[in-house]
């Protein structure tokens, strides 16, 4: 979590139960489909508890450039910032449009994950090989920021600086959502767009720790998808 070590880890023992309970839920219900975003809980719990190790590791201060516990606390954090977010969600919403959507669009969300899972990739892959580029810091502001301008990485310049990079990483994560019929689907896209705005209006600087927290707090909301009266009923 953006703010200290104890926030990080309080939200993990909180995020990662509620995620297995809300994939029991799917799992109870009887519709697999959900089971990917169901989960979604959980993974904000592990993301969280990497970045309590980050936050243990620096302290107040930027990390040395080869700390093992601040490198792989950033790793961590910046794998599913970059990467597996990027990834898990549109396959998420092409698992659930197969038993609510036309073949149609569940073969359009199947080429966009794939897109998506391929484009992740190149996003995260060159961090691991200049990991002496990852330099995670305290901003003034008292949040965790990433400074990764030296990586030197054509794909991950263009998502972080180009606008229309912004918007192409911004739109693998809420458009699949939003293409769904399950209007409780598109009602968390909707929210998670609304975070997106939020966060870059007033916290741009430190815009991948915040905008998580934010998103780890309305991951809660999956539980009530995955338990309303018509799930249940299924």
């Amino acid at each position: 979590m953006c703010f200290s070590a104890s926030a990080s880890f309080t939200a993990s023992a909180v995020l990662m139960p509620l995620g297995l309970y809300s994939h029991h839920l799917a799992s109870k219900a009887e519709r697999p489909g959900y089971q990917p975003l169901a989960l979604v809980p959980f993974f904000f719990g592990v993301q969280q508890f990497v970045e309590g190790l980050e936050w243990t590791a620096i302290g107040n201060g930027s990390a040395p450039p080869m700390e093992p516990l601040a490198t792989f606390g950033a790793l961590g954090f910046l794998f599913f910032a970059y990467c597996f977010w990027m990834i898990w969600i549109p396959w998420s919403a092409w698992s659930i449009s197969r038993s609510t959507d036309s073949r149609g669009l569940q073969s359009r969300l199947q080429w966009v994950a794939i897109v998506a899972t391929v484009l992740g990739l190149l996003f995260y892959t060159p961090l691991l090989f200049n990991m002496p580029a990852v330099q995670p810091a305290v901003h003034s502001t008292g949040r965790l920021m990433y400074d990764l301008s030296g990586l030197g990485s054509i794909w991950h310049n263009f998502v972080n600086t180009e606008p229309v990079g912004e918007l192409v990483y911004w739109g693998f994560i809420v458009l699949p959502l939003l293409a769904v019929s399950d209007r409780a689907v598109r009602l968390f896209g909707v929210l998670i767009f609304v975070s997106i705005f939020l966060t870059w209006l007033t916290y741009s600087a430190t815009f991948n720790s915040v905008w998580c927290f934010y998103c780890a707090v309305l991951s809660i909301m999956v539980i009530w998808i995955v338990n309303r009266p018509e799930m249940r009923r299924a």
